[in-house]
């Protein structure tokens, strides 16, 4: 992950709420473990959208579960409905590379 400006809402808008034990969305991964990534204007359609790509053909390959969970607060002002979770092994990989 790396984007430049950090945003203007606080991490904790990021983070969606009854998320299965195991898993993560990638804002709240963020917001949690490196709020400096979390974009400065978070177009949902396009930020984290790379990242998102490889989690959900990481998933696949490796038989890894994805949930939909309720969007984050900052999303959800967007218009954004639910977004994916991921078994948090594969974020906490991806955000070692």
């Amino acid at each position: 992950m790396g984007v430049a400006k950090r945003s203007g809402r606080p991490p904790e808008d990021f983070i969606s709420r009854d998320v299965p034990a195991g898993h993560d969305t990638i804002w709240g991964w963020a917001a949690k473990f490196s709020p400096q990534d979390l974009p400065a204007e978070p177009y949902p359609e396009s930020a984290f959208a790379e990242e998102t790509y490889a989690l959900m053909r990481q998933s696949a390959e490796s038989g890894c579960a994805i949930v939909t969970v309720a969007a984050p607060a900052a999303l959800r002002a967007l218009g954004v409905d639910g977004v994916p979770a991921f078994e948090t092994p594969l974020l906490y990989m991806m955000s070692r590379a």
